[in-house]
C-alpha cells in the first residue's frame, strides 16, 4: 500500500521542529530531575554525616568529662597514698626506736655490754666490751638475725684490760630498719610462685 504525505514541506519542518523542541524539553526536564534527585541524595548524606559528627562530638565531650574526673581521682588517690605513707612513716619513727632498743637488749650476750650507742641517718654504731672474740661473734649473729639490724659489720676489736681482766673492746656498725620488715631476696617471689603452683598440682 502506498502512502502519500499530503502535508506541505514547510508544515513538516514545523512539526519536526516542535517534536525536537518537546524532546529537548523532556531531556532537559529529565536532566534537571536527575540533578535534583542527586542533590537531594547528597543533601541527605550531608545531613546524616552532620548528625553523626554531632553525635561523635557529643560523645567526645562526654569522654573528656569522664577523663577529667579520672584525672581528678588519680590526683586525689596519689594524695591519699602520700598521706598514708606519711602516717606509716611517722608511726615507724615513733615506735621503731623502741623495738630497736628491745631487739638490741635481746641480742646482747651475758658477757658483753654496750658503752655507747649512736645513730645517724639510719646508721648505728655500737661501742662495747665483751669477754672474748667468741662473745663478740655471738653478739653479731644475734644482731644479724634481728629484723631491725641489717648489714652488721665489725669495725674494730682490740684487747682491753679492765680490773686486770683481758677483755675485748669492739666497735660494730649496722643499718637500722625501724619498720622491722624483712626484704625478700631476689628470685624469692618467683620461687614462692613455683612452690605454690607445685602445691596446687
Amino acid at each position: 500500500m502506498i502512502r502519500i504525505n499530503l502535508i506541505p514541506f514547510e508544515e513538516q519542518r514545523e512539526i519536526q521542529g516542535v517534536r525536537n523542541f518537546i524532546l529537548g524539553v523532556l531531556i532537559i526536564v529529565a536532566v534537571l530531575a536527575l540533578i535534583t534527585i542527586i542533590h537531594l541524595f547528597q543533601a541527605k548524606e550531608f545531613t546524616d554525616v552532620k548528625n553523626k559528627t554531632a553525635k561523635v562530638e557529643k560523645r567526645i565531650r562526654e569522654l573528656e568529662e569522664v577523663k577529667k574526673k579520672v584525672e581528678e581521682f588519680k590526683v586525689k588517690n596519689q594524695e591519699l597514698e602520700r598521706r598514708i605513707k606519711l602516717i606509716a612513716q611517722l608511726e615507724e619513727n615513733r615506735t621503731g626506736p623502741l623495738f630497736v632498743m628491745d631487739s638490741l637488749a635481746d641480742a646482747i650476750p651475758k658477757r658483753a655490754w654496750i658503752d655507747k650507742f649512736t645513730e645517724k641517718g639510719f646508721k648505728a654504731k655500737l661501742d662495747g666490751i665483751a669477754w672474748n672474740e667468741f662473745t663478740v661473734s655471738d653478739f653479731m649473729k644475734h644482731l644479724q638475725s634481728s629484723n631491725y639490724f641489717n648489714n652488721v659489720e665489725l669495725k674494730a676489736i682490740k684487747k682491753k684490760n679492765i680490773q686486770n681482766l683481758p677483755l675485748r673492746g669492739f666497735v660494730i656498725e649496722s643499718t637500722l630498719n625501724y619498720s622491722g620488715k624483712t626484704k625478700e631476696k631476689p628470685g624469692s617471689e618467683e620461687k614462692n610462685k613455683e612452690d605454690k603452683s607445685k602445691a596446687e598440682l
